[in-house]
């Protein structure tokens, strides 16, 4: 059951990183909030600011790294103000993550089962066998035979890897669990059994989910919302269902339009282009140059976010005519066109 209160809820987030005094801005007044035991898709293109979003959460983001603005809370405490100790003991207790290379994940010289029972002995007083006990409980969980623990990580498979990477991510019943890409390396069919797995665990234990991706069909596959992101603003969110049927900005139809549909007669259709360089000093929606739909104001002006009556929020001067996008977006010839032609 989900809750009504969100467990996390995200405030005017801004995030630079600074290399030799130039900054770029990667995230910049990001809000959104997830509700217990929710599934939350968090899809964009490579670069889009999806993976500085969720090292600010977990709070490792590197050296150059900063926070400018904007609060994370979670039980009513604002993960940004807390001190480092404290930020530990949230990691893996409170919000854990599932990285998308269990290989670089998985120390290769320890048996995998003294790596979570290290990372539960951190922040649980139990003893060894304890830990080992719970090691077995989780191994059962995620579908790998118990037996298996003591193997060291190149003994295991790609798909049995991830699978100790979940077991790892589930070690302390965190509130939250951040999958980075978790099936990226991965074939269709295994990566089906991971996410059907990943489902059925969080229908059993009430964890909510943030599931970060560049794939919009795994999002429509498993999450319940989805927040589209474009070079560090999240530009339209809400319902999956609702904004797969209808998409209200240009980008969202765009990434739509890529999607490879089985039996379908038309070939996906890329968006031309590639984000913008953050660490120029941008004017306008940041989709502007490469959006056929662009007009003037578009290259001038940043939207200001629209909320909708289903709440569906879009972050897009001419959301309103999006009907009329979508079907001139079926067309290849549309996204080749000058990016300069006005609505």
């Amino acid at each position: 059951m989900q809750g009504t209160d969100p467990l996390v809820q995200i405030q005017n987030l801004d995030v630079s990183y600074y290399t030799k005094g130039v900054q770029a801005k990667a995230l910049h007044n990001i809000g959104m909030e997830i509700l217990p035991g929710e599934r939350l898709g968090l899809v964009g293109e490579s670069g889009c600011g999806k993976s500085t979003l969720l090292k600010t959460i977990m709070g490792v983001l590197p050296p150059n790294g900063k926070v400018n603005r904007g609060s994370i809370e979670m039980d009513g405490r604002n993960l940004i103000e807390m001190d480092e100790k404290l930020r530990r003991q949230t990691r893996w207790a409170e919000i854990s993550m599932i990285t998308q290379s269990a290989l670089n994940a998985l120390n290769p010289v320890q048996r995998i089962d003294r790596q979570i029972i290290e990372a539960i002995r951190t922040h649980q007083a139990m003893s060894k066998e304890q830990a080992a006990e719970r090691v077995s409980e989780l191994f059962g969980m995620v579908g790998v035979d118990p037996a298996r623990a003591r193997d060291y990580p190149h003994q295991f498979s790609g798909g049995m890897r991830q699978r100790a990477v979940i077991a790892m991510a589930l070690a302390l019943s965190p509130q939250l669990i951040i999958a980075d890409e978790p099936t990226t390396a991965l074939d269709v069919i295994v990566q089906d059994q991971i996410f059907s797995r990943l489902r059925q665990l969080q229908q059993d234990r009430g964890f909510a989910m943030i599931l970060v991706t560049h794939d919009i069909a795994l999002v429509v596959e498993n999450c319940q919302k989805i927040c589209v992101m474009y070079a560090g603003m999240i530009i339209e969110a809400g319902n999956t269902r609702d904004i797969i049927q209808k998409p209200r900005h240009p980008y969202t139809i765009g990434l739509i339009n890529a999607v490879s549909v089985l039996g379908s007669v038309t070939a996906p259709i890329a968006i031309p282009g590639s984000p913008p360089n953050l660490f120029e000093n941008l004017e306008g929606c940041r989709f502007a140059p490469r959006c056929p739909f662009a007009s003037a104001l578009c290259h001038q002006k940043i939207p200001e976010p629209t909320t909708l009556e289903n709440g569906q929020k879009v972050l897009c001067h001419h959301w309103s005519k999006a009907d009329e996008f979508s079907k001139l977006a079926k067309s290849p010839e549309t996204w080749m066109q000058s990016t300069t032609a006005t609505t």
